[in-house]
């Protein structure tokens, strides 16, 4: 093994594919600032002139690009709440926050150099988990699948603002919104209204873009007063300190690694909810769970870290059975048979080197965005303390123009605006609008989870398969756990004071 890591790391440290990953990583930063696209949309557009080149500068490039919309679309998540891709949810809950105390420096700062860390633990930890992967992966089928979406669910508490009940409506509702359009089973549309425009349902970014870009600007335009309200900062003492602060937390880095590997290894679950799941840990493994929403640097690390190991982890299905870990790596895989590369079983043992090939450029590709992202961070600060004037055009045009090329619709725009108007009544209301995106990310996974669990194992499968009926007692649990918290609190209040 420590070969094949040697050659994988030869034939990435060639001028052609150096140069080749700065090239796609640099394009994939300024499609990350594009709310909506994502690096999904920057390796497709690059895929046509991947050809004709050496096969690891093709894969530098095309990798490259993809690590770099995650990044940009953390900067934006952070400097604007406006989330580049699902994946860069989570970022939103503590880094707009952070932003907003006039701390966006340390924010990026520590978000970039927690995707290195997440990406070099992950690749020791797939190192690791190769030889036993395998038996785990098909000893899970779609009902451990269906009963992890709805732990996701489950975990809403962690993210609501001080209603658990709040977090459920909100979450059911973004269930139901996302099951607008046609029944993927029956082919029959669902709650469309007779409206063509819905019969493809709500596109995710679109949403993701309305129901948190919009209701900010409406918030700045009342407030007129810049993003950041606090004085300014030692830039470069914030840049360090959000360097310092993830080598702080390593114990919170090595867990969002692990998850992050564990959740790229199980195909079709993708990045989405690794973001999500790891906030979750992050908050109940915490000693101050408090401070999450509030700006804690916790909450930004754990997100980042495990993007940065999702990526590697993603790899081992896309690789070992051809099956893709992610959307991203659906289309590397179309760049693998492009270049020749089948994938199979042998990827695991003749092929190792390539493999491990594949794990280097996902780390010097997260190296360099540190680099860069160190440098540019005290720059991009700056974009919180501008006018409100020119912040709230210039970003509502941008997410409308996002929303428009999401799919060339204008429909789009409209139904940004619709979800924009949404939002901010939910916060007017204090109904948590991440757990209302939570809602719609996982609605397709527990809608497909479950008609494939019903139609292979029956009606009863939650009792009759082992590893379902753990995690659906674990489910049972952490649903509970809050009102027994709230209740066992409540009694502890009242109890001095009957005496």
């Amino acid at each position: 093994m420590l070969q094949a890591i040697y050659d994988g790391l030869m034939s990435v440290l060639t001028f052609q594919s150096l140069m080749f990953m700065t090239i796609g990583t640099l394009y994939g930063l300024l499609i990350g600032f594009l709310p909506g696209l994502g690096g999904i949309v920057a390796m497709a557009l690059l895929l046509p002139f991947a050809f004709g080149y050496e096969p690891a500068a093709i894969l530098s490039l095309l990798l490259g690009a993809h690590i770099g919309t995650i990044w940009g679309g953390t900067v934006t998540a952070i400097l604007f709440k406006v989330p580049g891709s699902g994946k860069n949810l989570a970022s939103v809950f503590d880094g707009y926050p952070m932003a907003q105390k006039g701390e966006a420096t340390r924010a990026l700062s520590a978000s970039c150099v927690a995707a290195l860390m997440g990406g070099i633990v992950g690749a020791i930890f797939l190192a690791i988990s190769i030889p036993f992967v395998r038996p785990i992966i098909f000893a899970l089928g779609p009902s451990e699948y269906l009963m992890m979406a709805l732990w996701g669910l489950t975990i809403i508490a962690s993210f609501s603002d001080g209603s658990v009940v709040k977090g459920l409506i909100a979450a059911c509702f973004g269930i139901l919104f996302a099951f607008v359009g046609m029944d993927p089973v029956t082919a029959t549309p669902r709650y469309t209204f007779g409206m063509d425009t819905l019969l493809d349902g709500f596109h995710f970014p679109v949403a993701m873009i309305g129901m948190f870009a919009i209701p900010e600007m409406l918030k700045l335009f009342v407030q007129q007063t810049p993003i950041s309200s606090s004085g300014a900062v030692e830039k470069r003492g914030q840049v360090w300190q959000g360097v310092k602060d993830v080598f702080i937390h390593w114990g919170l880095l090595v867990r969002a690694s692990a998850l992050g590997v564990w959740i790229g290894v199980l195909p079709g679950i993708g990045a989405n909810v690794g973001g999500i799941a790891a906030y979750a840990q992050a908050v109940q493994t915490s000693r101050h769970p408090e401070e999450f929403g509030k700006g804690s640097i916790e909450g930004v690390i754990a997100p980042d870290a495990t993007l940065g190991a999702n990526e590697g982890g993603g790899l081992l299905p896309t690789l070992a059975f051809g099956i893709p870990g992610g959307e991203a790596m659906a289309i590397l895989l179309v760049a693998f048979v492009s270049i020749g590369i089948v994938p199979g079983p042998q990827m695991l043992t003749t092929q190792l080197d390539l493999v491990f090939g594949l794990v280097w450029i996902i780390i010097l590709a997260n190296l360099l965005i540190t680099i860069i992202g160190l440098i540019i961070a005290p720059y991009l600060s700056k974009l919180t303390r501008l006018d409100p004037n020119l912040v709230i055009p210039s970003v509502l045009i941008i997410c409308f123009v996002a929303a428009y090329a999401t799919d060339s619709r204008m429909d789009d725009v409209a139904i940004a605006g619709f979800f924009g108007i949404l939002g901010y009544f939910m916060e007017k209301y204090k109904y948590s609008r991440a757990t209302f995106v939570i809602g719609m990310v996982l609605a397709t996974m527990i809608e497909r989870n479950l008609h494939l669990s019903l139609t292979l194992y029956g009606e009863w499968f939650i009792f009759t398969r082992p590893i379902t009926t753990i995690m659906f007692a674990l489910i049972v649990f952490t649903t509970c756990w809050p009102f027994y918290k709230k209740w066992r609190n409540s009694r502890a209040a009242v109890t001095p004071a009957t005496r």
